[in-house]
């Protein structure tokens, strides 16, 4: 049987080092052999094996026993050297795994780290977004109560408007009855200035009835007087609603060409308009509410529609403002009382135009009674002309009144 590397092994591991004598590793000699013989016996013995060994012996039997019992001590120290080797091997794989286990541990601790701090930073993050947030919401909840307000304030607003234009449409209606009475006791008085007209007129025994030149002089001047009166009123009259048409109408400029109004185009169309309106039809540059009612009545109305047409467009706006919810704007007293006057205003220039229709037919009625007094004074005084009956009518009366003075 060839010798194996364990064997080798054995044989190294029992050789004594270099440089050391060999009766150190001496177990037996000539003088103890019996008592080596006999510890090596209860050594095995207790070893666990049961075979004692005769050294001294000659008999094959006792060799042969020998023999066995160095071989399984043999064979027990090549278990253990393999064990030992199974043993190293095993604690080498178990090392290089505990220092692999433990770089695994390493990152991992190290991952852990790092995911540890992740998780801070998200948490920072996620508070301040949820600060973030609150914040936002906080500040939605305010505007969409400031909204509500708005919007119940918008209501509020147009209820107050629509109470408002209600009560005066009420006045207008009443206005209108005013404007029809005053109509009726306008065309009473024509009437009653007809029948007067009318007497005039008539020849015979009402002409015979008269009193003589006294009556005529006392007749033509009341009715003078009573003409220039009524002129005079109406004068001032006229001259009061031409000042108030000039505010008006400075009222509302000023109101179509404020900031929060209607566009630069309707501003600028009515700065046109009003610009054109200073242009008197004669070419000279003068006050349109100066002229007379057929040279400016056109220029008055034409103003005044597109006026009009720019508040109706204003109130529009305003009025898709709030049913939209978009723009959110509030009725200033200012638009009221701007309202107000347009309202007195239609109704004044309602006004002056059944009073311009007034004057022209009591300018008619006085014009035919002139031309009636002329016929009358032309058939009892020759030809005269009117004028020059109304210059002698005033001398007349003026010497009455002197003579009286003097009286």
């Amino acid at each position: 049987m060839p010798p194996t590397e364990n064997d080798f092994d054995l044989r190294r591991a029992s050789t004594p080092p270099s440089g050391m004598g060999i009766s150190e590793y001496n177990f037996a000699d000539i003088n103890n052999l019996e008592h080596c013989a006999k510890y090596l016996n209860q050594t095995l013995i207790t070893f666990g094996f049961p075979v004692s060994l005769d050294l001294f012996a000659h008999d094959p039997v006792s060799i042969a026993r020998t023999c066995n019992c160095v071989y399984a001590l043999l064979q027990q120290r090549q278990r253990d050297i393999e064990f030992r080797e199974s043993a190293n091997e095993q604690r080498q794989r178990l090392l290089s795994d505990i220092s692999r286990l433990e770089a695994k541990v390493e990152r991992l601790e190290s991952q852990l780290q790092a995911k540890d701090r992740e998780i801070a930073t998200i948490t920072r993050e996620e508070a301040k977004a949820t600060a973030v947030l609150k914040v936002q919401i906080d500040k939605l909840q305010k505007e969409r109560d400031e909204f509500q307000r708005m919007v119940l304030g918008n209501q509020q607003v147009r209820t107050q408007q629509i109470y408002e234009m209600k009560k005066k449409e009420k006045e207008y209606i009443k206005l209108q009855e005013r404007l029809n009475q005053v109509m009726m006791e306008k065309k009473k008085e024509s009437r009653s200035g007809m029948e007067i007209m009318n007497l005039l007129q008539k020849e015979g025994r009402q002409r015979g009835t008269w009193n003589g030149k006294k009556a005529d002089n006392d007749f033509y001047k009341k009715i003078v007087d009573a003409y220039e009166a009524k002129n005079q009123e109406l004068v001032a009259e006229n001259a009061d609603l031409r000042a108030l048409l000039r505010s008006m109408q400075a009222d509302m400029r000023e109101f179509l060409n404020a900031p929060n109004g209607s566009s630069r185009q309707s501003t600028s169309s009515n700065e046109r308009l009003d610009n054109d309106h200073l242009q008197s039809p004669l070419g000279g540059r003068t006050d349109v509410f100066d002229l007379p009612l057929h040279m400016a009545r056109d220029q008055i109305e034409e103003s005044l529609r597109n006026k009009m047409a720019s508040i109706k467009e204003r109130m529009g706006q305003l009025q898709d403002a709030q049913k939209g919810a978009e723009v959110t704007s509030e009725a200033t007293e200012r638009e009221l009382e701007l309202e107000a006057q347009l309202v007195e205003a239609r109704s004044i220039i309602q006004e002056q135009n059944s009073q311009w229709a007034t004057i022209g037919s009591i300018s008619m009625l006085v014009s035919s009674l002139s031309t009636s007094l002329s016929g009358v004074l032309a058939a009892l005084c020759g030809s005269n002309v009117w004028f020059e009956w109304v210059e002698r009518s005033r001398k007349i009366m003026r010497s009455s009144m002197s003579s009286k003075t003097m009286e």
